[in-house]
Protein backbone atom coordinates (compact mmCIF):
# COMPACT_ATOMS: atom_id res chain seq x y z
CA UNK A 1 0.00 0.00 0.00
CA UNK A 2 1.64 3.56 -0.88
CA UNK A 3 1.96 5.94 1.54
CA UNK A 4 2.58 9.60 1.21
CA UNK A 5 3.97 12.53 3.50
CA UNK A 6 6.50 10.99 5.98
CA UNK A 7 9.66 13.58 6.77
CA UNK A 8 7.85 16.36 4.87
CA UNK A 9 5.88 19.06 6.73
CA UNK A 10 2.83 19.07 4.53
CA UNK A 11 0.61 22.07 4.47
CA UNK A 12 -2.99 19.88 4.75
CA UNK A 13 -3.63 16.50 5.84
CA UNK A 14 -6.95 15.54 5.02
CA UNK A 15 -8.97 12.83 6.79
CA UNK A 16 -11.90 11.43 4.41
CA UNK A 17 -11.45 10.69 0.88
CA UNK A 18 -14.98 10.77 -0.07
CA UNK A 19 -16.48 13.26 -2.84
CA UNK A 20 -15.58 16.14 -0.35
CA UNK A 21 -12.22 15.10 0.80
CA UNK A 22 -11.34 14.66 -2.81
CA UNK A 23 -12.16 18.06 -3.80
CA UNK A 24 -10.22 19.08 -1.38
CA UNK A 25 -7.37 17.48 -2.23
CA UNK A 26 -7.56 18.57 -5.66
CA UNK A 27 -8.28 21.99 -4.63
CA UNK A 28 -4.89 22.04 -2.58
CA UNK A 29 -3.05 20.48 -4.99
CA UNK A 30 -4.16 23.19 -7.85
CA UNK A 31 -2.89 26.04 -5.44
CA UNK A 32 0.56 24.79 -4.65
CA UNK A 33 -0.33 23.27 -0.82
CA UNK A 34 1.68 20.26 0.18
CA UNK A 35 -1.22 17.61 0.89
CA UNK A 36 -1.77 14.17 1.66
CA UNK A 37 -5.37 12.27 2.21
CA UNK A 38 -6.06 9.22 4.79
CA UNK A 39 -9.07 7.07 4.61
CA UNK A 40 -9.37 3.96 6.83
CA UNK A 41 -10.62 2.21 3.96
CA UNK A 42 -10.47 2.16 -0.02
CA UNK A 43 -10.85 5.61 -1.49
CA UNK A 44 -14.38 6.84 -1.07
CA UNK A 45 -15.22 3.95 1.35
CA UNK A 46 -17.71 5.49 3.20
CA UNK A 47 -19.99 4.98 -0.25
CA UNK A 48 -19.18 1.58 -0.15
CA UNK A 49 -22.21 1.64 2.68
CA UNK A 50 -24.55 2.45 0.24
CA UNK A 51 -26.60 -0.47 -1.35
CA UNK A 52 -24.99 -2.86 -3.96
CA UNK A 53 -27.12 -1.64 -7.40
CA UNK A 54 -27.90 1.69 -5.82
CA UNK A 55 -28.31 4.24 -9.01
CA UNK A 56 -28.01 7.74 -7.74
CA UNK A 57 -30.53 10.50 -7.13
CA UNK A 58 -28.60 13.43 -8.40
CA UNK A 59 -27.84 13.59 -11.68
CA UNK A 60 -24.26 12.76 -13.18
CA UNK A 61 -22.99 17.07 -13.40
CA UNK A 62 -24.05 17.49 -9.54
CA UNK A 63 -21.78 14.93 -8.85
CA UNK A 64 -18.83 16.16 -10.96
CA UNK A 65 -15.30 17.27 -8.96
CA UNK A 66 -13.75 19.96 -10.05
CA UNK A 67 -15.43 20.04 -13.13
CA UNK A 68 -13.82 16.91 -14.42
CA UNK A 69 -16.49 15.17 -16.35
CA UNK A 70 -18.48 11.84 -15.62
CA UNK A 71 -19.18 10.17 -18.76
CA UNK A 72 -22.05 7.45 -18.34
CA UNK A 73 -24.79 6.32 -20.42
CA UNK A 74 -27.48 7.39 -18.08
CA UNK A 75 -28.21 10.76 -16.17
CA UNK A 76 -27.67 8.93 -12.97
CA UNK A 77 -24.73 7.29 -11.91
CA UNK A 78 -24.65 4.26 -10.19
CA UNK A 79 -22.53 3.30 -7.37
CA UNK A 80 -19.79 1.21 -9.47
CA UNK A 81 -19.87 4.01 -12.11
CA UNK A 82 -19.30 6.41 -9.20
CA UNK A 83 -16.78 4.70 -7.38
CA UNK A 84 -14.89 4.33 -10.65
CA UNK A 85 -15.49 7.58 -12.01
CA UNK A 86 -13.74 8.66 -7.81
CA UNK A 87 -10.82 6.39 -8.43
CA UNK A 88 -10.32 7.35 -11.85
CA UNK A 89 -10.14 11.43 -10.74
CA UNK A 90 -7.16 10.59 -8.05
CA UNK A 91 -5.61 8.63 -10.97
CA UNK A 92 -6.08 11.60 -13.78
CA UNK A 93 -4.59 14.21 -11.17
CA UNK A 94 -2.23 12.34 -9.34
CA UNK A 95 -3.43 13.04 -5.96
CA UNK A 96 -1.86 11.78 -2.60
CA UNK A 97 -3.92 9.46 -0.99
CA UNK A 98 -3.19 6.89 1.46
CA UNK A 99 -5.98 3.95 1.98
CA UNK A 100 -6.26 1.88 4.67
CA UNK A 101 -4.99 3.70 7.64
CA UNK A 102 -7.01 4.83 10.29
CA UNK A 103 -6.67 8.23 11.76
CA UNK A 104 -6.70 7.28 15.70
CA UNK A 105 -5.84 11.45 16.58
CA UNK A 106 -5.16 14.90 15.56
CA UNK A 107 -2.89 16.61 18.29
CA UNK A 108 -2.54 20.38 17.93
CA UNK A 109 1.30 21.32 18.10
CA UNK A 110 3.22 24.40 17.27
CA UNK A 111 2.84 25.15 14.81
CA UNK A 112 0.24 22.65 13.17
CA UNK A 113 -0.45 19.29 14.23
CA UNK A 114 0.41 15.90 14.65
CA UNK A 115 -1.69 13.39 12.71
CA UNK A 116 -1.17 9.80 13.88
CA UNK A 117 -2.98 6.24 12.20
CA UNK A 118 -2.76 2.79 12.12
CA UNK A 119 -3.00 0.92 9.24
CA UNK A 120 -4.03 -2.95 8.79
CA UNK A 121 -1.41 -4.75 10.56
CA UNK A 122 -1.43 -1.91 13.48
CA UNK A 123 1.57 -0.43 12.36
CA UNK A 124 1.70 2.88 13.74
CA UNK A 125 2.41 6.35 11.44
CA UNK A 126 1.60 9.88 11.65
CA UNK A 127 2.17 13.19 9.58
CA UNK A 128 2.69 16.72 10.85
CA UNK A 129 0.97 19.27 8.59
CA UNK A 130 0.43 23.28 9.31
CA UNK A 131 -3.76 22.43 8.64
CA UNK A 132 -6.20 18.94 9.10
CA UNK A 133 -9.38 19.19 7.33
CA UNK A 134 -11.89 16.26 8.76
CA UNK A 135 -14.20 15.33 5.59
CA UNK A 136 -14.75 11.67 7.47
CA UNK A 137 -19.13 11.83 6.78
CA UNK A 138 -21.55 10.27 8.86
CA UNK A 139 -21.91 6.53 7.26
CA UNK A 140 -19.73 4.74 9.60
CA UNK A 141 -21.68 5.83 12.49
CA UNK A 142 -25.32 4.17 12.09
CA UNK A 143 -27.71 5.28 15.22
CA UNK A 144 -28.37 2.30 17.10
CA UNK A 145 -31.28 1.29 18.74
CA UNK A 146 -29.95 0.33 22.51
CA UNK A 147 -31.75 -3.13 22.43
CA UNK A 148 -31.17 -5.86 23.68
CA UNK A 149 -29.91 -8.37 20.78
CA UNK A 150 -28.44 -5.32 18.27
CA UNK A 151 -25.47 -7.11 18.45
CA UNK A 152 -26.70 -10.52 17.31
CA UNK A 153 -25.20 -11.97 13.94
CA UNK A 154 -28.89 -11.42 11.95
CA UNK A 155 -28.83 -7.60 12.35
CA UNK A 156 -27.21 -4.96 10.55
CA UNK A 157 -27.61 -1.53 10.32
CA UNK A 158 -26.93 -1.66 6.21
CA UNK A 159 -28.62 -3.23 3.50
CA UNK A 160 -26.20 -4.37 0.49
CA UNK A 161 -28.63 -6.34 -1.83
CA UNK A 162 -32.07 -8.19 -1.71
CA UNK A 163 -30.89 -11.65 -2.92
CA UNK A 164 -29.26 -13.01 0.40
CA UNK A 165 -32.30 -12.17 2.32
CA UNK A 166 -35.03 -13.80 -0.56
CA UNK A 167 -37.26 -16.27 0.73
CA UNK A 168 -36.43 -15.05 4.50
CA UNK A 169 -38.51 -13.19 7.20
CA UNK A 170 -36.87 -9.41 7.65
CA UNK A 171 -37.94 -7.03 9.15
CA UNK A 172 -36.99 -3.35 8.42
CA UNK A 173 -37.01 -0.65 11.02
CA UNK A 174 -37.18 3.00 10.12
CA UNK A 175 -39.64 5.39 7.72
CA UNK A 176 -36.53 7.48 5.81
CA UNK A 177 -36.20 6.87 1.86
CA UNK A 178 -33.72 3.78 2.79
CA UNK A 179 -35.84 1.75 5.12
CA UNK A 180 -39.00 2.31 2.61
CA UNK A 181 -36.74 1.65 -0.26
CA UNK A 182 -35.23 -1.42 0.85
CA UNK A 183 -38.41 -2.45 2.07
CA UNK A 184 -39.63 -2.24 -1.74
CA UNK A 185 -36.10 -4.28 -3.41
CA UNK A 186 -36.45 -6.72 -0.97
CA UNK A 187 -40.42 -7.96 -1.44
CA UNK A 188 -39.52 -7.77 -5.24
CA UNK A 189 -36.50 -9.91 -4.70
CA UNK A 190 -38.86 -12.75 -2.70
CA UNK A 191 -38.07 -11.71 1.04
CA UNK A 192 -41.27 -11.67 3.39
CA UNK A 193 -41.25 -8.06 4.73
CA UNK A 194 -42.41 -6.50 7.47
CA UNK A 195 -41.52 -2.71 8.54
CA UNK A 196 -41.89 -0.53 12.12
CA UNK A 197 -41.46 2.32 12.49
CA UNK A 198 -41.80 5.03 15.04
CA UNK A 199 -44.61 7.52 13.49
CA UNK A 200 -47.09 6.87 11.21
CA UNK A 201 -45.83 7.83 7.74
CA UNK A 202 -43.04 7.52 5.59
CA UNK A 203 -40.35 10.20 5.35
CA UNK A 204 -39.00 9.38 1.46
CA UNK A 205 -39.11 10.32 -2.04
CA UNK A 206 -42.19 11.76 -3.17
CA UNK A 207 -42.75 8.86 -5.90
CA UNK A 208 -41.58 6.14 -3.60
CA UNK A 209 -43.95 6.85 -1.04
CA UNK A 210 -47.25 5.94 -3.21
CA UNK A 211 -45.28 2.58 -4.05
CA UNK A 212 -44.70 1.29 -0.56
CA UNK A 213 -48.24 2.45 1.06
CA UNK A 214 -49.57 0.57 -1.94
CA UNK A 215 -48.06 -2.20 -1.22
CA UNK A 216 -49.02 -2.24 2.14
CA UNK A 217 -52.60 -1.75 1.37
CA UNK A 218 -52.76 -4.72 -0.47
CA UNK A 219 -50.92 -6.94 2.04
CA UNK A 220 -47.57 -7.64 0.12
CA UNK A 221 -45.79 -5.69 3.01
CA UNK A 222 -47.01 -5.97 6.73
CA UNK A 223 -46.43 -2.23 8.38
CA UNK A 224 -46.21 -1.40 11.91
CA UNK A 225 -46.97 2.04 12.97
CA UNK A 226 -46.30 3.87 16.28
CA UNK A 227 -43.73 1.41 17.37
CA UNK A 228 -40.24 0.85 18.14
CA UNK A 229 -38.10 -2.12 19.09
CA UNK A 230 -37.23 -3.16 22.75
CA UNK A 231 -36.04 -6.74 22.40
CA UNK A 232 -34.26 -8.77 19.00
CA UNK A 233 -34.13 -12.09 19.42
CA UNK A 234 -33.17 -14.97 17.15
CA UNK A 235 -36.52 -15.31 14.59
CA UNK A 236 -38.07 -12.60 16.23
CA UNK A 237 -38.42 -8.71 17.69
CA UNK A 238 -40.46 -7.47 20.02
CA UNK A 239 -42.30 -4.39 19.71
CA UNK A 240 -43.61 -1.80 21.92
CA UNK A 241 -46.48 -0.14 21.15
CA UNK A 242 -47.04 3.98 21.47
CA UNK A 243 -50.48 3.04 22.44
CA UNK A 244 -49.90 0.43 24.97
CA UNK A 245 -49.09 -3.58 24.57
CA UNK A 246 -46.39 -5.35 22.54
CA UNK A 247 -46.27 -7.31 19.31
CA UNK A 248 -43.92 -10.24 18.66
CA UNK A 249 -43.24 -9.98 15.13
CA UNK A 250 -41.00 -12.93 12.92
CA UNK A 251 -37.68 -12.29 11.78
CA UNK A 252 -34.86 -14.17 10.20
CA UNK A 253 -32.94 -10.88 9.55
CA UNK A 254 -32.99 -7.31 11.19
CA UNK A 255 -32.33 -4.54 8.80
CA UNK A 256 -31.80 -1.16 11.64
CA UNK A 257 -31.82 1.44 8.63
CA UNK A 258 -32.48 3.95 11.28
CA UNK A 259 -29.87 6.50 10.06
CA UNK A 260 -26.29 7.67 11.42
CA UNK A 261 -25.14 10.13 13.45
CA UNK A 262 -21.98 12.16 13.39
CA UNK A 263 -18.95 11.10 14.47
CA UNK A 264 -16.92 14.24 16.08
CA UNK A 265 -14.60 12.28 17.84
CA UNK A 266 -11.59 13.55 16.48
CA UNK A 267 -12.84 16.97 16.69
CA UNK A 268 -13.37 17.17 19.91
CA UNK A 269 -9.82 15.32 21.14
CA UNK A 270 -8.42 17.98 19.34
CA UNK A 271 -10.51 20.47 21.46
CA UNK A 272 -12.86 21.96 18.23
CA UNK A 273 -15.84 23.30 19.93
CA UNK A 274 -19.59 21.01 19.54
CA UNK A 275 -22.89 21.67 19.28
CA UNK A 276 -24.05 18.77 20.90
CA UNK A 277 -28.19 19.38 20.23
CA UNK A 278 -26.87 19.77 16.80
CA UNK A 279 -23.99 17.38 16.67
CA UNK A 280 -22.51 20.05 14.69
CA UNK A 281 -19.14 21.68 15.03
CA UNK A 282 -18.73 25.30 15.54
CA UNK A 283 -17.47 26.66 12.21
CA UNK A 284 -16.20 29.79 10.67
CA UNK A 285 -17.57 30.98 6.85
CA UNK A 286 -14.49 29.18 5.60
CA UNK A 287 -15.10 25.85 8.11
CA UNK A 288 -12.89 26.19 10.10
CA UNK A 289 -13.04 25.24 13.51
CA UNK A 290 -12.44 26.92 17.07
CA UNK A 291 -9.25 25.41 16.69
CA UNK A 292 -7.02 27.21 14.12
CA UNK A 293 -6.45 25.65 11.17
CA UNK A 294 -8.11 22.97 11.84
CA UNK A 295 -11.28 22.33 9.46
CA UNK A 296 -14.55 20.66 8.67
CA UNK A 297 -15.70 19.18 5.19
CA UNK A 298 -18.68 17.74 3.72
CA UNK A 299 -21.76 16.01 5.58
CA UNK A 300 -19.84 16.17 9.00
CA UNK A 301 -20.13 20.08 9.02
CA UNK A 302 -24.29 19.20 9.24
CA UNK A 303 -24.60 17.00 12.55
CA UNK A 304 -27.62 15.32 12.71
CA UNK A 305 -29.46 17.20 10.04
CA UNK A 306 -27.94 14.75 7.54
CA UNK A 307 -30.23 15.77 4.39
CA UNK A 308 -29.12 18.88 4.46
CA UNK A 309 -25.40 18.44 3.04
CA UNK A 310 -24.59 15.86 0.11
CA UNK A 311 -22.44 15.44 -2.66
CA UNK A 312 -23.43 18.31 -4.53
CA UNK A 313 -22.82 20.93 -1.89
CA UNK A 314 -19.87 19.34 0.32
CA UNK A 315 -17.41 19.47 -2.80
CA UNK A 316 -17.39 23.43 -2.73
CA UNK A 317 -16.09 23.25 0.95
CA UNK A 318 -12.55 22.35 -0.03
CA UNK A 319 -12.00 25.26 -2.25
CA UNK A 320 -13.39 27.39 0.71
CA UNK A 321 -11.04 25.89 2.41
CA UNK A 322 -8.30 26.05 0.87
CA UNK A 323 -8.69 29.55 0.16
CA UNK A 324 -8.90 30.14 3.21
CA UNK A 325 -5.22 28.62 4.21
CA UNK A 326 -4.04 30.76 1.44
CA UNK A 327 -5.51 33.92 2.91
CA UNK A 328 -3.87 33.41 6.03
CA UNK A 329 -0.54 32.29 4.84
CA UNK A 330 -0.66 35.52 2.53
CA UNK A 331 -1.66 37.63 5.74
CA UNK A 332 1.17 36.16 7.79
CA UNK A 333 -1.49 34.43 9.75
CA UNK A 334 0.15 31.93 12.53
CA UNK A 335 -1.16 28.31 11.75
Amino acid sequence: MKTYGFNEDLDLVIVGTGPAGLAALHAAQQAGLSAVALDKGPICSALMAHPTYMRWFSTFDKLELAGFPLVISEKNPTRREYLKYCRTFVQYFGLRVVTYCTVAAVEPRSPGFTVRGRDLFERPYEWNARCVLIATGFYDSPRRLEVPGEDLPHVSHYYTEGHRYAGQEVLVIGAGSSAAETALELYREGARVTVAMRGQDFQTKYWIEPDIENRIREGAITCHRGVQAVAIRPDEVELERHTGGRVVVPAEFVLALTGFVPDTSLLEAAGAAIDHETGKPVLSEAFETTVPGLYVAGTLCAGKEANVVFVENGREHGPVIVADILNKRKDGAAM
